[in-house]
Formats: structure tokens, C-alpha cells, sequence
């Protein structure tokens, strides 16, 4: 498999040398091409030689990752976007304060009142048990708080928990910290542990990682010279939470108990953070594509029949619980398909071909989209990120993750920013020509040099350098 991986290295190093560099190494098309990258690097050596199944799974891999990278070369050439290093944006650091609030304080209290019902908080009992030394069933826990015997619509909640309070509260900290308000750190001190506690509450990391990665993309998107120091800073804050709350849900507590070696714990926590990076979805991958190889093409109906699972009441899709009971021997739990193992079963080989193709315009578009703005506001920025990410990012299942982890609410923050720009330039900045040195008056300045900041009942307008 070492001919293939270095197939693979050839195809991103054309990536990054050709298209990497116009859209950005941070958009949406970037970030979807790094993704398949890492899952084709850590499924190859899973893979078994004259297994028929995975002899296609090779096939599927390494074409998809060709069709992409194709495209997006085309698509960079054919319609070239504004390159990166001139992207620098009219930044608007206001946001409409009531209605955000009001969103906040609705995603506190669902995620408050879910964890009541749930009746705990899987990361803190798991704490509890590290600390007491009592041994506790936590896989069972972080089960049980999606997928209990009292039905909680988890998916909905994720909505406000995972989604939307984590991008509202990046707006209203950025916020507050460009323009140095005296409430900035209370602000930070009080959000940020909320924000935490929502996102690795229930045990599962996945959604924490996310929304590290679409802090670094909010940020950049917003003061994009300082890209670099952004990425530092997920860095330095995701993965030491993401070490703690892989100690405290017990993967890798009993291998860390046996050790009184701090460097050995250290390099536990590192091997578990690699694997679940390079390992975790790839062997999910490779089993469910071995499962899937004795079905035949579905044309269709696991999406559709995993879409249904969306409405309460619906049982949807089991294939990763299935897969799952391949891999432990029970399914109380899930193990998803690759995208494009997902794909391939619902639509065929020639199917996931076209789709490879289809989703690298759509990625194009949306990175073209974003770097050719000319202004933006906090809200579009929260907006762009999300779907950015939650695209960029799709490795595993079918259309129902997008819809899990928040493209839904990523969209409409993006439209609610469009709208809120629409407004913003219309208001009416020369209708009134009176003379600038009277009292009351008004300059006519063009929009492109005018910047917003309210001031009491009505907004004054203030030219820019």
C-alpha cells in the first residue's frame, strides 16, 4: 500500500502547490481535501491485499481523492478566485444585541434543562470516577445520554448545544475583545466553561473539535493576517481539553492507571488523540465497507430511510449500528461508513464518482464566495465558518451529518448576516446633501468608506482612512 500513500502525498502536494493556494489553506475546499487526505492515509494500511472488497475500497479511495483534486484544479482555473493574500475585508464588529441574547440564553436553557432530564453530566461523573478510583460504566453513560431509554431529541438539542451557542458566543466575545469593553473577561469567564461543558458534557469529543476548527476559521475570515496565531490558539486550548476528556471518559484511563511513568501517560493520551484522528473513522471505514460489499446497491433508500430518522418517532438508518456490532459484538453504538463508503451504497461506483465531483464544485463555489467579500459582519462570519467546517469536514455517513452537526443553523446564521448587511447598506448615507460644516449635517460619503457603529436611537457613520 506504500505505492498508493505516495499516489496520495503526489495528488495533495499538486493540491497545495495549484488550487491549495488560491482558495486558501483555510476554505472550505482546503479543509475537504485535507479531511480525505488523513482518511485515505490511516484506511490504507487497514486494508488487505486480494480481498475483494477491499481491493475496491483501494479502488473507490484512490479515485474519489483523484476527482477531487482534478476538479478543484479545474474549478480553480476555469473561475479563479481573488487570491487569498489580498482577502482583507471591511470588518462590521457589531451585532443585532437583543435577538443574539435572546438565541443564547434559548440555547443555555435547552442544554440546561437536557442535562436535567438526562438527570447527569457524563464528563463530570467521569471525572469523579478517575479521581475516586471507582470504576464506573462511562461508555454506558455517554450511551445513554443521547440514546437512553427516555427519549430526549438529541439531535434538535445538538442544534442549540453544539451549533448554535458556541457560534453566537464567538460573536459576542470577539466582540467584546476588539473594542476592549470593561465586561470582556467577565464575559469570557462566564461563557467559556458554559460553552465547554455543552460541547463535551455528554462524553463525545467530536462536536468540541469542531467548533475549535470553526473558531480558526471565524477568526481568520475576520482579521485573516493573523490566521497563524488563531491556529495557535486552537491548538493550545483543544488539545489539552480533548487529553482531559479522553482520561476522563475512561479510553485510555486503565493503560494510564498501570503506568506511573508521567511521560508514558503523556504518550497514552498522545497515541489515543492520533488514533482517534488517523484510526477511529478509517477502521469504522473499512469494516462497514466489508459489511456493505455483501449488500447490494441501495439506489438510494438509506438515505432517504436515514433522512426519515430525523423526525421523532422515526428509527431511521441502523447500518452504523450494525457496522458497530461487526466491529464489538453489540449495537450500542455507532460506527458509520466513509462519505464516500456511504455514498457507494446508496449510489454505486460510478455514482460516488460523479458525487466526488459534484461536492468539489459546491466547495469551490462556496470558498470562491467567501474570498471575494468586500465586507462582512459577525454574524456572516459565524455563518461562513460553520458551513465551511461542517462541509469542509465531511468524512463520515451520509447527508443526515451535515444535518447533525449544524449546517442547518450554519445557513441561516449566513443569511441572517446577508440580511443584516443588505440593511446596514442601504441606509441612507447621501439623500441629504447639506453643507459639512453645518450643524446636523451629513457628508455624502460613498458606502465602500463608511463603517456602522450605532450610537444611541439612530446610527452615525464615520469614514474610514
Amino acid at each position: 500500500m506504500t505505492d498508493y500513500a505516495s499516489l496520495i502525498a503526489v495528488l495533495l502536494a499538486i493540491y497545495m502547490l495549484g488550487a491549495g493556494r488560491r482558495y486558501g489553506h483555510l476554505s472550505a475546499i482546503s479543509l475537504f481535501v485535507y479531511s480525505q487526505a488523513i482518511m485515505a492515509v490511516g484506511t490504507l494500511p487497514l486494508l488487505t491485499p486480494d480481498e475483494n472488497a477491499d481491493e475496491l475500497h483501494l479502488s473507490l479511495i484512490i479515485s474519489t481523492f483523484a476527482i477531487v483534486i482534478i476538479t478543484a484544479t479545474i474549478c480553480a482555473a476555469a473561475f479563479p478566485p481573488r487570491s487569498i493574500r489580498s482577502y482583507s475585508p471591511r470588518v462590521d464588529y457589531e451585532f443585532p444585541r437583543v435577538p443574539t441574547w435572546v438565541w443564547i440564553s434559548l440555547s443555555l436553557a435547552i442544554t440546561g434543562l437536557y442535562y436535567f432530564n438526562v438527570g447527569y453530566i457524563a464528563l463530570f461523573d467521569s471525572f469523579q470516577s478517575v479521581f475516586s478510583g471507582t470504576k464506573e460504566d462511562l461508555a454506558g453513560l455517554r450511551l445513554a445520554s443521547y440514546s437512553g431509554a427516555k427519549y430526549l431529541f438529541p439531535g434538535y438539542v445538538n442544534q442549540f448545544k453544539n451549533s448554535l451557542l458556541p457560534a453566537l458566543a464567538l460573536v459576542v466575545l470577539l466582540a467584546a475583545f476588539h473594542k476592549r469593553q470593561r465586561s470582556r473577561y467577565v464575559l469570557l469567564f462566564i461563557l467559556a466553561p458554559l460553552v465547554l461543558v455543552a460541547l463535551l458534557g455528554t462524553g463525545q469529543r467530536g462536536a468540541f473539535v469542531l467548533a475549535g476548527v470553526i473558531f480558526v476559521i471565524f477568526a481568520s475570515l475576520v482579521s485573516p493576517r493573523r490566521s497563524k496565531r488563531y491556529v495557535f490558539i486552537a491548538i493550545i486550548v483543544v488539545l489539552p481539553f480533548f487529553l482531559l476528556s479522553t482520561l476522563a471518559g475512561g479510553r485510555a484511563g486503565d493503560q494510564i492507571a498501570a503506568t506511573a511513568n508521567t511521560e508514558d501517560a503523556i504518550g497514552i493520551l498522545l497515541s489515543q488523540f492520533s488514533s482517534r484522528i488517523f484510526g477511529s473513522n478509517q477502521l469504522s471505514s473499512v469494516v462497514g465497507f466489508r459489511y456493505i460489499h455483501e449488500h447490494p446497491i441501495s439506489f438510494g433508500s438509506e438515505w432517504a430511510q436515514a433522512l426519515t430518522g430525523i423526525l421523532p418517532g422515526q428509527r431511521g438508518s441502523d447500518i452504523s449500528n450494525r457496522i458497530f456490532e461487526q466491529l464489538y459484538g453489540s449495537t450500542r453504538g455507532t460506527a458509520p461508513l466513509s462519505l464516500w463508503g456511504s455514498v457507494y451504497y446508496n449510489f454505486g461506483f460510478v455514482g460516488t464518482l460523479f458525487f466526488a465531483a459534484l461536492i468539489t464544485i459546491a466547495l469551490c463555489v462556496i470558498s470562491r464566495q467567501i474570498t471575494r467579500k468586500d465586507s462582512v459582519n459577525l454574524i456572516q462570519a459565524a455563518g461562513m465558518a460553520g458551513v465551511s467546517v461542517t462541509l469542509g469536514m465531511w468524512i463520515a455517513d451520509g447527508p443526515t451529518t451535515l444535518l447533525n452537526t449544524g449546517i442547518g443553523v450554519y445557513i441561516l446564521l449566513w443569511l441572517w448576516g446577508n440580511r443584516r448587511a443588505r440593511r446596514v447598506s442601504e441606509i441612507d448615507v447621501g439623500d441629504t446633501p447639506l453643507a459639512p460644516d453645518k450643524p446636523g449635517s451629513r457628508l455624502n460619503l460613498p458606502r465602500s468608506s463608511a463603517r456602522i457603529y450605532p450610537s444611541g436611537p439612530t446610527d452615525t457613520l464615520e469614514a474610514s482612512p
